[in-house]
C-alpha cells in the first residue's frame, strides 16, 4: 500500500530518474531475472528499485559539532577508557519509504565507524541496543570501553547508527499538546510522513543499504532487546547476505501485540515482587519498608494521595516510584541494591534520597517515548489476537500488581486496547521471522528477564528455524557482555569471531 503524504512538503529530494526507469523495467519484465527459476533476492530488487540511493558515496569525516558531538570526542572517549582511534562520522541518505520506489523523498541517518583495534578485520559489526528509541551510535561508542567486548572489537570494524526518526538521525517532527495517546499518533502521522515509515522492516532495509555501502558481503550484527527484532527482520528479508547475527534477550514477531505488551507487564510485576521480597536477604538493605506486592500497592496509593516533594519541587508520586523501581530492574545487583536503599530512605523522609530518586527519573525512566511507540504500532500484527490475550489471563490469572487477582471488565480493560489503530499504517510492517540462510543465528534468553520475557526468546528460535537458543538462568535484562556470565561471553565471542555454535540446550549461570 502506498503511504499517504498528507500534503507535507518533501524533506529532501534525490534525483530518481534511474530508480524510476528501474521500476518501469520491472513492471514490463516481471519480477524474475532472465531464466531464473525463482524470485530474485530481495537485496537485488531493492538495489535496482533505488539505484540512485545505492550510488551515493559515504563521506566519512571527523566527528564533531556538525554531527552532534563535542569537538575532540575521539580523544575524550579514548582518555576515558574507550577505544575509538580512527572514529569517523557520516550522514547516509536513505529513502523515506522503501516500500514506494516512486517516492523521491529521502532522510538522513546518523552513523559512525570505528576501526577494529587489530589487523585483518573480519568485516563490519552492526548493532542496536533496543528501545525502540535508543541510540545506536551511543551504544556502539559505549561498547568500545567494555573489556568483555574487546576481543570482538579487535576483529571487527564497528558501525553504529541511529535508526530513522531516532537520536541524531532525522528526527520525527511532531508538535501537539494533547495527552491523549491516540490523538498524538494521529496528529504525528498527519504532520510528518516519517511516522508512517519507521517500522522495523524499514530499518532492516536501511541496514542492507549500509552493508552495501561499506563493501561487506555479509551482514554481521549484534542486537539486544528490541534490537533483536531488527536482526531477525533483516535475516527474514535478506537471507542471501545474513552472516553472524547474535540476538540477546529476544522478542518474537508478535512482540508489539496486546498479548506481547501484557506479557511484558506481567513479567515486570513478578520481577518487582521478587525484588522487594529479596530486599533484606538477597540485597542486604537495612531499611526495607516494602516487602511485596500488597505493601507496594499501598505505598503507591499513599504517594498518589500525598506525594513526596523534592527540593526542586518535583512531586514523587506512586507512578514515579513504580517507574524508579522498574528502571532498577535493568541494573546490576549493585544497582538494584542502591535503588532499594534509596527508596527506603526516601520513604522514611530523607530529603537527599527523595532528591536522588527524582533526579534519576528526570529523563522519564524506562518509558518508551512517542518515537518508540510509533515503531511499536507499525510493527504490531494486523490481528490483535484479543482472544489469545483473554485466554492467557483466564489461564494464568491477573497479578495483584496489575489489578488482580479478580478478573473482570474493570481489571482487564486497559490491556484490551487498540490504541495503535490511530496510526494509519499500524500493522503494515509486521512479519513472521525466518532464517533461510545457511548461517545459524545465535539467540540468548534470560529466565528472569522482565523486559523481554524468556518465552519470547524460545518463540523467536522456533520462528527462525535455523537458530540456537542459549539460556542464562538469572534475573535482569541482557545476557552478554555485561560482566555477569563468563559462560555467555565465551559463547558470544566464539560465535562472532569463529562462527562457532554452542550445543543445543546450552545453559549458563551468572558468575
Amino acid at each position: 500500500m502506498k503511504k499517504s503524504q498528507r500534503g507535507v512538503p518533501p524533506r529532501r529530494s534525490m534525483v530518481a530518474t534511474v530508480a524510476m526507469a528501474a521500476v518501469a523495467t520491472l513492471l514490463l519484465s516481471g519480477c524474475t531475472s532472465g531464466g531464473s527459476s525463482g524470485p530474485e533476492p530481495e537485496s537485488v530488487v531493492q538495489q535496482r528499485n533505488f539505484a540512485a540511493i545505492y550510488e551515493q558515496e559515504v563521506d566519512w569525516q571527523e566527528c564533531g559539532e556538525s554531527f552532534g558531538y563535542r569537538d575532540g570526542v575521539e580523544e575524550y572517549i579514548n582518555d576515558n577508557g574507550g577505544h575509538v582511534t580512527g572514529l569517523r562520522c557520516a550522514k547516509i541518505t536513505v529513502p523515506l519509504d522503501w516500500d514506494d520506489p516512486t517516492n523521491e523523498q529521502t532522510i538522513e541517518l546518523s552513523t559512525l565507524n570505528i576501526p577494529a583495534t587489530g589487523d585483518d578485520p573480519i568485516g563490519t559489526l552492526f548493532g542496536n541496543p533496543g528501545g525502540p528509541g535508543a541510540s545506536g551510535v551511543e551504544f556502539t561508542l559505549g561498547l568500545t570501553g567494555n573489556p568483555k567486548f574487546a576481543p570482538v572489537h579487535e576483529k571487527y570494524n564497528l558501525l553504529g547508527f541511529d535508526p530513522r526518526g531516532i537520536g541524531r538521525s532525522d528526527a520525527l517532527e511532531c508538535e501537539n499538546d494533547t495527552e491523549i495517546f491516540e490523538l498524538q499518533l494521529a496528529l504525528c502521522a498527519d504532520q510528518d510522513p516519517l511516522a508512517l515509515s519507521m517500522g522495523t522492516a524499514q530499518v532492516a532495509r536501511d541496514m542492507e543499504l549500509m552493508r552495501h555501502l561499506v563493501g561487506d558481503e555479509s551482514m554481521h550484527y549484534a542486537g539486544f532487546s528490541y534490537g533483536t527484532v531488527i536482526g531477525a527482520t533483516y535475516a527474514t528479508l535478506f537471507p542471501e547476505h545474513t552472516g553472524r547475527i547474535m540476538l540477546d534477550s529476544a522478542w518474537p514477531s508478535d512482540w508489539s501485540s496486546p498479548l506481547g505488551s501484557y506479557l511484558q507487564n506481567e513479567a515486570i510485576a513478578h520481577a518487582l515482587n521478587e525484588l522487594l521480597v529479596g530486599c533484606t536477604a538477597e540485597y542486604q538493605v537495612e531499611l526495607c519498608p516494602i516487602d511485596g506486592e500488597s505493601a507496594l500497592l499501598q505505598t503507591l496509593n499513599g504517594l498518589d494521595a500525598q506525594p513526596l516533594v523534592a527540593t526542586d519541587g518535583t512531586k514523587v508520586d506512586g507512578d514515579m516510584l513504580r517507574g524508579y523501581l522498574t528502571m532498577s530492574l535493568y541494573s546490576s545487583p549493585t544497582g538494584r541494591q542502591d535503588a532499594l536503599d534509596t527508596t527506603g530512605r526516601a520513604l522514611s523522609g530523607e530529603q537527599e534520597a527523595i532528591d536522588k530518586l527524582a533526579a534519576a527519573m528526570a529523563g522519564g525512566g524506562s518509558k518508551v517515548g512517542l518515537s518508540g511507540m510509533v515503531v511499536r504500532c507499525l510493527s504490531s500484527p494486523a490481528d490483535a489476537n484479543l482472544i489469545g490475550l483473554y485466554n492467557y489471563i483466564d489461564e494464568h490469572g491477573l497479578p495483584q500488581m496489575l489489578g488482580g487477582p479478580e478478573v473482570n471488565d474493570d481489571t482487564i480493560n486497559s490491556f484490551f486496547n487498540l490504541k495503535c489503530a490511530a496510526l494509519p499504517d499500524s500493522g503494515e510492517d509486521f512479519m513472521m521471522f525466518s532464517n533461510k540462510s545457511d548461517n545459524p543465528i545465535l539467540v540468548f534468553g534470560v529466565t528472569g528477564d522482565h523486559a523481554t520475557p524468556y518465552a519470547g526468546a524460545k518463540q523467536m528460535v522456533d520462528e527462525l528455524g535455523n537458530a540456537t537458543l542459549v539460556t542464562l538462568e538469572g534475573s535482569g535484562h541482557i545476557a552478554s557482555f555485561q560482566g555477569r556470565s563468563s559462560c555467555v561471553d565465551d559463547i558470544a565471542t566464539a560465535y562472532l569471531l569463529e562462527g562457532e555454535m554452542p550445543k543445543s540446550g546450552a545453559v549458563c549461570t551468572d558468575n
